[in-house]
């Protein structure tokens, strides 16, 4: 007579089966999360060659947030001469399909036509990312301008966001607070004669998580729509951080950054967190090109 397996041995087989398939998704999900970390910091290397090149080719670093500039329009005869206000774009335009190009107001005094990465129609977020400077030079990709972990995250918003990238200040921007206001450099910065090209960054990952817990940063146009693109690190101007948005070994966070020579680098998030100041500090020296050391927990200036 043929014997068959016993409820004992049965119950042994579906156990090994369990903690083999456990280990196999635990290794699967972890291959996904390198992926996502890969192609994260691909983005942000093809983006700075993309900066590169356009930096050769009009000698200027693309802008990282939208300037205005004003003219005088003589086209309805001398006694009807007007200022007309034009935007001059950045990586990433603040323009509304087109709508602020020669009005004869000025619109530097209010936020209200800039276009946020999040929330707003994704017409107006289009029109931002192609008229960006960037667009023509990365071959129209949609996909460079966005971490693959933060649109897993944001997987269940309504829109998704179309950029996660932020620029450094230091490029140049309109900080929209009024007339009196001055971009760091009106044209950008001179590609030929940036100092300290290597240590000076360029972009950074948009801090998506607070605390670096499960809850999302106000993502909300009123909240975001200057902070969607330009990485505002003095304190004056709201100071942001870059994010440390992915995870490497043991659970340990990590911010993909990239400088203005195109190379990218990964900064590790100290065993005991990061304060709020010393998060600051270290956005601060990344921006501004400043050396400093990495400890194991904590970040040092190099003097």
């Amino acid at each position: 007579m043929k014997k068959g397996f016993t409820l004992v041995e049965l119950l042994v087989v579906i156990g090994i089966l369990g903690i083999l398939s456990a280990v196999l998704i635990g290794s699967f999900a972890g291959g996904t999360e390198s992926a996502r970390a890969v192609k994260c910091l691909t983005n942000m290397r093809n983006l700075a060659t993309a900066c590169q090149t356009y930096g050769m080719s009009f000698g200027f670093y693309p802008l990282a947030g939208s300037i205005e500039r004003v003219g005088i329009d003589e086209s309805q005869g001398i006694r009807n001469v007007k200022m007309r206000y034009r935007e001059m774009p950045g990586w990433i335009s603040w323009d509304s399909q087109g709508a602020y190009a020669g009005t004869v107001q000025s619109h530097i005094a209010s936020a209200s036509w800039m276009t946020s990465s999040y929330d707003q129609d994704d017409i107006k977020r289009t029109y931002a990312l192609t008229n960006g400077v960037l667009w023509k030079h990365i071959s129209g990709n949609r996909e460079l301008f966005v971490c693959p972990e933060h649109t897993r995250l944001k997987r269940f918003q309504r829109n998704r966001p179309l950029w996660t990238y932020v620029m450094n200040s230091f490029f140049g921007w309109d900080n929209t607070k009024g007339g009196s206001a001055k971009p760091d450099s009106y044209y950008g910065i001179r590609y030929d004669t940036l100092d300290r090209a290597d240590r000076r960054l360029l972009l950074a990952e948009l801090q998506f998580q607070e605390g670096y817990t499960s809850e999302p940063v106000d993502d909300s146009a009123s909240a975001g729509t200057v902070n969607d693109c330009v990485l505002q690190y003095k304190t004056n101007e709201g100071g942001e951080l870059i994010g440390f948005n992915h995870t490497a070994g043991k659970r340990t966070k990590v911010a993909h950054v990239v400088f203005a020579d195109a190379h990218t680098e990964k900064l590790t998030m100290p065993k005991s967190g990061l304060s709020s100041g010393d998060h600051r500090k270290l956005t601060e020296w990344l921006c501004t090109g400043t050396d400093f050391t990495f400890k194991g927990d904590r970040y040092e200036e190099l003097r």
